[in-house]
């Protein structure tokens, strides 16, 4: 065969897979990958009710409402939402139940978290994100649509709280993060009632994708992310640049707790410096020390949850 012939086959070859590649990781970045709840409260001695309720634009999202205990000798006006990351569900992150191909190898059990918060004698909101465990499908964007399911989850709250007294904490992670602070700045009017956001790992689409195809595949992948970045456009989706909830941090004035794994590799440390430099109201930035992976770092905090506990206790007064 011509040399020729060969180095277009495999020219050929080469763009295709590229092509391949590019549209699968496309459609995780616009749909996500549902992780079914196979986890509930109830493991962790917890009682619960199923819950729904729709977002601010329509759809119907899923979740579990923890009520406080019943020895708790909390104000009975404080609540906690907690909304998940990407590809998450309200429980967790399942590694053997995301599909193929397998992206994370970590298990994640947020109901730690949940059931830290329980303990300590709050009621407690756990949610499915818009196409994410049981929630009806929509476009992902790391926060930028997702914003109206947590101003859907605050009424939710509100609905049940009635004439009473109501303050809101958000203990949330990742894309979660970023939706609740999109959410204090689009929904200033729908926000009255929050008291304190702990933001938990959040980051820029762009950022994540560098950092990750960096790590994981190596920095020959970089080539693809503009691919990616184009066929999402073509989806349907937001470019990646502006996945991002930075330009929304200037107007957050509710007192934030930033919490990022110092050594995570999926992440630029400078992604969530900017977003603490930038944002309005009182901060906090805890980084944790140590070699821990960005998944091991949502199990930490569930498992040292001393210093949110400390936080939601000074902001809750």
């Amino acid at each position: 065969m011509d040399i020729l012939w060969i180095v277009l086959i495999a020219a050929a070859t080469f763009v295709a897979l590229s092509l391949i590649l590019a549209y699968v990781f496309s459609g995780i970045v616009i749909h996500s990958r549902r992780q079914p709840i196979v986890r509930t409260p109830e493991e962790y001695g917890m009682v619960y009710e199923d819950v729904s309720f729709p977002s601010t634009d329509g759809l119907t999202l899923k979740g579990w409402f923890i009520p406080r205990p019943e020895d708790s000798g909390r104000d009975k006006s404080q609540v906690i939402i907690i909304p998940h990351p990407l590809p998450f569900n309200r429980h967790g992150f399942i590694a053997r139940n995301q599909g193929f191909p397998p992206l994370f190898r970590t298990d994640v059990d947020l109901l730690k978290t949940a059931a830290a918060l329980h303990e300590a004698g709050y009621p407690v909101l756990m949610f499915d994100l818009r196409n994410h465990g049981e929630s009806d499908a929509g476009i992902t964007a790391d926060g930028r649509t997702e914003y109206q399911d947590v101003l859907g989850a605050i009424a939710y709250v509100e609905k049940r709280w009635g004439d009473s007294p109501l303050q809101i904490g958000f203990v949330a992670f990742c894309m979660g993060a970023a939706s609740t602070m999109i959410a204090l700045s689009e929904g200033k009017d729908q926000v009255e009632n929050v008291r304190f956001l702990v933001a938990i790992q959040p980051i820029s689409a762009d950022v994540f994708f560098r950092s990750y195809m960096c790590a994981v595949y190596t920095p020959l992948s970089l080539y693809l992310i503009p691919i990616v970045d184009r066929i999402v456009q073509m989806r349907g989706g937001y470019p990646l640049y502006e996945m991002s909830p930075r330009a929304f941090a200037k107007n957050i004035q509710v007192p934030t707790l930033y919490i990022q794994a110092k050594e995570d590799p999926w992440t630029n440390l400078r992604d969530i410096q900017g977003f603490y430099q930038d944002t309005a109201g009182p901060k906090e930035l805890w980084l944790i020390e140590g070699e821990m992976r960005r998944f091991e770092a949502y199990n930490y905090v569930g498992e040292h949850p001393e210093r949110i506990l400390a936080f939601a206790e000074e902001h809750f007064s």
